[in-house]
């Protein structure tokens, strides 16, 4: 099991390591508006074909994602049990590279995403009680809302997003359920 671990560890490391090289850093989170050719010759936002529902779906999953690498960052060297900080590397590591597909997505639909970087480091740094228990908590809520909103997002009538969503969905699930049985339980509750 630790070798396994140890072994996707490595791997979530290595690949967060080519997404950093070959992505944008968060600050440059946000894209351009895409712009194309209209039928009547004019130029119109790629965007603007989106739905209401899709591009809430898009802006709420980036809001999240960011929040999770950014919390699991703030708090990955004050954490004291071993299966939370794994638990907390493994949310940077999928995290930063399902961010980066979803700012691939963003950009190619028009939509322009807000950078919502170090809005929670500061809270989690000042954090004096028990942190391991607080953020395994705020993961749990955070996953049972993001797995609501994939579920959605997964039923679109877009069939980039509907496939974005479909893909990123059991990563989710396998998260929420590592937290449950292995994170938390480590903790003696």
């Amino acid at each position: 099991m630790i070798r396994s671990l140890t072994a996707m560890a490595a791997l979530a490391a290595a690949s967060f390591a080519f997404a950093q090289d070959s992505q944008p850093s968060q600050r440059e989170y946000a894209s351009p508006t895409v712009k194309s050719r209209s039928n009547d010759g004019g130029i119109s936002n790629s965007g603007d074909k989106l739905s209401h529902s899709d591009r809430n779906f898009i802006e709420k999953a980036a809001k999240s994602g960011m929040k999770e690498v950014e919390v699991s960052q703030a708090v990955l060297g004050r954490l004291s049990n071993q299966s939370v900080q794994q638990f907390a590397q493994m949310m940077v590591n999928d995290h930063t590279a399902a961010n980066a597909e979803l700012r691939a997505l963003a950009a190619q639909k028009g939509v322009a995403l807000k950078d919502t970087t170090d809005r929670y480091t500061e809270k989690w740094s000042n954090n004096k009680r028990n942190v391991d228990k607080d953020y395994i908590d705020e993961m749990e809520d955070d996953h049972k809302d993001a797995i609501d909103l994939f579920e959605k997002a997964a039923k679109s009538d877009d069939p980039d997003i509907a496939a974005f969503a479909s893909k990123t969905l059991p990563k989710l699930q396998q998260h929420l359920d590592q937290l449950r049985t292995q994170a938390k339980p480590s903790l003696g509750r």
